[in-house]
């Protein structure tokens, strides 16, 4: 019996010790190849989640109904702990993000293998890419445009597109609203956030981790900078629109605050589809 014992003791060591060393050998970088990651952006309004067609109250005194809700992301970088950066090859680095039809997710393929700890994007299109010309974009812009994040060509991007309706103290009455965030001749709105992993993002041949990131929409008009949509109606009080001037300027200032990593999954697969 005590030799029984003893050899099944022997036998677990050796199992252990042998998963062990596969799980090390899955999680070591092998020099020079790649992997897949993917970014979940999770949209919500001061901790709630985001639905369409809900209303949410902020600090404004203002209750909005959100109708829309879709952005741009680009130029992704993630960033090792040692501060050097994998760049996502730029020509294939612009996304939408779309909550209505469910388009949260981005897929960066053939990223170099390594253990990251932060990440940095763009919230819009940078001038440089605007500025290489409309042919030279076509795919994106063409997807964009299906997406109610352009404008005319000459007048570029809508960064982020955000609609609904409002009331305000000032009234029951719900008037419609509109809060088109770009580049335009007067300001570059372009911004980047650089956002720290609460846990090591690990990209290897045969792992693909999910970084889940929430995207809090109240920010924008409920930031560090308050923008009364009231403040904002037409001539004939009917509705209101921002889509240039400084309140544009305070929204863009007020996006960089707009997204936290809330975890990291690390594994093989799809963490969301």
């Amino acid at each position: 019996m005590k030799f029984q014992i003893k050899y099944f003791a022997a036998v677990l060591a050796a199992v252990s010790l042998f998963v062990s060393c596969n799980n090390d050998d899955d999680s070591a970088i092998v020099e020079g190849t790649h992997g897949d990651a993917e970014l979940f952006f999770d949209n919500g309004v001061a901790g709630d989640a985001l639905i369409i067609g809900n209303t949410y109250t902020n600090s404004n005194g203002e209750s909005l109904t959100i109708n829309r809700f879709n952005y741009i992301i680009s130029n992704v970088v993630l960033i090792r702990e040692d501060g050097t950066e994998y760049i996502y090859p730029k020509e294939e680095s612009y996304f939408v993000i779309n909550h209505a039809d469910e388009l949260q997710t981005v897929h960066l393929e053939g990223v170099a293998a390594g253990d990251y700890k932060k990440i940095r994007f763009g919230i819009g299109v940078d001038q440089q890419r605007y500025l290489q010309g409309e042919t030279a974009q076509q795919s994106f812009w063409d997807l964009a445009a299906a997406n109610d994040l352009t404008w005319t060509w000459s007048t570029g991007y809508r960064f982020i597109n955000f609609e609904g309706a409002f009331t305000s103290t000032a009234g029951t009455e719900a008037k419609p609203f509109q809060v088109h965030q770009g580049s335009n001749t007067a300001t570059d709105n372009y911004r980047e956030v650089t956002l720290d992993l609460p846990t090591t993002a690990r990209v290897r041949e045969n792992e693909q981790p999910s970084i889940h990131i929430k995207t809090d929409i109240n920010v924008l008009l409920d930031g560090d900078t308050k923008i009364l949509l009231q403040n904002n109606l037409n001539g004939a009080g009917t509705a209101a629109a921002i889509m240039g001037g400084q309140n544009l300027i305070d929204i863009a200032a007020n996006s960089l605050k707009m997204f936290t990593v809330d975890h990291v999954h690390n594994g093989a697969g799809s963490h969301h589809e």
